[in-house]
């Protein structure tokens, strides 16, 4: 069945027996390739088998919808914060915001697709219908995957379902639209170095990812209603910049500088089977069989046979065996680390990079103590600002309010909070 037609993907009953059978004769199939992959074995406690060495698995994004209709007087507000977004007048951008219960949210100046608002913060990306959208949802909801990783996707759930009952109203439980399911683990087999041809897939799109001549990733089926990538994840963290997986990492036994790879699939809401079409909290528990349907029917990492030209025959690598069986292993449990709603800047950069100005102005006038070259440039800074012949239309002070309110929209910071528990 082509992904390309409008029919489902999978039959429901496909999702909790087909990707287990396949499986079992799978795994027999490929016996004596099991047993040359074990001879590199990683020594790994809790790993299925021996050809990877799981370091983590679970629910990378989640996008929900929610059914319903904005409370008016919230809309009302909302527009007035998307005009004042869009003003050219910065005092005026800054009150471009709007606080929904602990949560202080930026409001975008312009909506995305038909949905009429945008309220974002360090949490969440959630995107509102206006009254006179018709057959549109309430809310669409992205969780943030920082957010999603530190409480897991149940917590999630329910506190943005409580978060969005106060914005209008209700008329059932979010759903899933998207959701992200992924496996994280390390492997000695040169991933990227896998023929097409090994690979034996629904979907006929696939796709080389390189970055200096090296293979970093490939995808399958982009922009289908379900899609896949294989990825080296410690080199995209060199450009996200994701450094909270790490030590989740390292306490599965990473060391700390092994390749991770990533697998990852994205299913689409039509790409979904009618059971985790319901209540989201509820689908979550068949993402297990949906991840070993995943893997088994719809992209599968293939034995060639010399004796047998029909690829669907051929038996699983043993690898991609012990990658399709890591959901029967309950997801970690999230490390309930603190997330900030707010997307402030941290002190390494504050701190780090704020002290360029200090030291430089140091230097030129010779002075050692930090003590008094701090006073001496906040002198210096006063001097600069209310010299009228530089034609600086506002003082310091002035100047350090509107910017600061300016960035305190964009950090989701409330300064009328500053000095409040």
């Amino acid at each position: 069945m082509s992904p390309q037609h409008n029919e489902p993907l999978f039959s429901d009953a496909a999702v909790s027996t087909e990707a287990q059978t396949t499986a079992q004769e799978a795994n027999s199939a490929g016996t004596a390739e099991r047993a040359r992959c074990a001879a590199g074995a990683l020594p790994s406690i809790t790993a299925p088998a021996n050809c990877i060495r799981p370091y983590r698995h679970g629910v990378d994004s989640l996008y929900l919808s929610f059914p319903g209709a904005i409370e008016p007087e919230l809309a009302v507000c909302l527009q007035e914060c998307k005009l004042k977004a869009q003003d050219s007048n910065e005092h005026v951008i800054a009150m471009a915001g709007i606080g929904i219960g602990d949560h202080q949210f930026l409001v975008l100046p312009r909506g995305r697709g038909r949905f009429a608002f945008v309220l974002e913060d360090n949490w969440f990306s959630i995107q509102l219908a206006n009254a006179s959208a018709g057959q549109l949802p309430l809310a669409l909801v992205q969780v943030r995957s920082e957010y999603l990783t530190a409480v897991g996707p149940d917590e999630a759930i329910r506190v943005i379902s409580g978060l969005v009952a106060g914005m209008g109203r209700v008329d059932g439980p979010g759903r899933i639209s998207r959701i992200d399911l992924y496996a994280d683990f390390g492997t000695a087999f040169p991933l990227a170095d896998f023929p097409g041809s090994h690979w034996v897939k629904r979907s006929k799109k696939r796709s080389i990812h390189e970055e200096c001549d090296e293979v970093t990733g490939i995808s399958f089926g982009s922009g289908n209603e379900v899609s896949a990538r294989l990825y080296d994840k410690t080199r995209e963290l060199l450009k996200s910049g994701k450094d909270y997986l790490k030590p989740l990492w390292a306490s599965e036994g990473w060391d700390g500088h092994s390749q991770v790879w990533r697998m990852e699939f994205q299913i689409r809401r039509e790409g979904l089977p009618d059971p985790m079409k319901d209540a989201a909290a509820a689908s979550l528990e068949l993402c297990g069989n949906l991840w070993r349907y995943l893997c088994t029917d719809w992209l599968r990492l293939a034995v060639p046979s010399d004796s047998d030209d029909t690829r669907s025959r051929w038996p699983t690598h043993p690898l991609w065996d012990d990658l399709s069986r890591l959901w029967d292993i309950d997801p970690e449990a999230p490390p309930l680390t603190r997330v900030e709603k707010t997307r402030a800047p941290t002190d390494d950069y504050l701190f780090r990079a704020g002290i360029a100005g200090l030291t430089s102005f140091m230097a030129r006038e010779g002075i050692e103590d930090v003590g008094e070259g701090l006073g001496e440039f906040l002198h210096a800074l006063e001097a600069y600002y209310d010299n009228p012949a530089r034609q600086i239309p506002e003082g310091l002070q002035e100047y350090a309010y509107r910017k600061s309110r300016l960035k305190a929209r964009r950090y989701n910071v409330r300064m009328d909070a500053h000095g409040q528990d």
